[in-house]
């Protein structure tokens, strides 16, 4: 797979099938746009791409920085796995924010990225103001070989979206944001010095430091496995303020199931499992280790 860094007026050196939309999570709805994309490219004897943006094109149109479920190096992986030839790399500009659809579809996709086919969601919008939808790309069917449009993916009757998962992360319903992602919900972050009290009291954590503004699932403890340097191990994690103990921000503090090594430093992958129970106060720093010793039985004995 090749990730090819562009701007507008990057030329394409041979033609593919592009599935469009945002990716963000890359769920089991936008898993049907790019296994159709692939699909049809291989129907076409060409390469299947999709187009990234370096950024959510929701930072650049509201304030703040949305939060993110995957980052895009995660992305890349899941792409690559799903048979994408070429992604392209975007930055989302005011310049781009401007073109009108006809631009976005003649200019940009068919000259300039030389797309034959297109894959997208039944409401997919595009251009200034998101002014172009389905209805105007199929009124320019002329400038592509295919376009398919995919329906509504649902699941128990209700639409599969970036929104939802979210929303189902955010409220702590792990299992559920997993099913529809076709994976564990993942952090990623740096390994760093804390306070040390677990390790005082007998379960030593490893403290992560989030790499990029992930969506924070409902504080409390969460069955979970944390990936070093690509060997998997078992862990009880803790999200939350430690009100038993402090109230100085969020903490994210996995205590690794038998290991016993040095890790400060490294960026790992925490994938979270189920959720065990929510964030507690505890009368006494004791009642919160007895707890943490129930927590802990929880994800050995998964």
């Amino acid at each position: 797979m090749k990730i090819i860094e562009i701007d507008l007026n990057y030329i394409a050196d041979e033609d593919s099938v592009i599935a469009l939309g945002n990716f963000d999570g890359v769920h089991k709805g936008h898993m049907e746009l790019i296994n159709k994309a692939v699909a049809r490219a291989d129907d076409l004897n060409i390469k299947s791409s999709i187009l990234l943006f370096n950024e959510h094109t929701d930072n650049l149109i509201k304030v703040g920085k949305k939060d993110i479920i995957t980052t895009n190096q995660t992305k890349f992986e899941i792409l690559e796995n799903l048979g994408v030839d070429i992604i392209y790399l975007i930055n989302f500009t005011r310049e781009f924010m401007a073109y009108t659809p006809k631009m976005f579809l003649k200019d940009f996709l068919a000259d300039n990225l030389k797309i034959r086919g297109v894959v997208v969601g039944y409401d997919y919008t595009y251009g200034f103001k998101k002014s172009g939808d389905v209805d105007f790309l199929l009124e320019n069917k002329d400038l592509f070989d295919t376009i398919d449009v995919i329906n509504q993916i649902s699941s128990h009757g209700e639409k599969i979206s970036s929104t939802l998962i979210r929303n189902l992360i955010e409220e702590g319903r792990i299992k559920e944001a997993n099913d529809l992602l076709s994976r564990p919900y993942k952090l990623i972050g740096e390994i760093i010095h804390a306070k040390g009290l677990g390790k005082k009291m007998g379960y030593p954590t490893a403290n992560l430091k989030l790499v990029d503004n992930f969506v924070i699932p409902r504080y409390g403890v969460y069955d979970t496995d944390i990936i070093i340097n690509g060997e998997r191990f078992k862990a009880s994690t803790n999200i939350g303020t430690n009100p038993t103990v402090e109230h100085d921000g969020i903490k994210i503090e996995a205590h690794i199931l038998d290991f016993d090594r040095d890790i400060y430093g490294e960026i790992v992958e925490l994938e979270l499992l189920d959720f065990v129970r929510p964030e507690l106060k505890f009368d006494s720093i004791e009642e919160l280790f007895d707890q943490i010793a129930k927590d802990v039985l929880v994800t050995r004995n998964r």
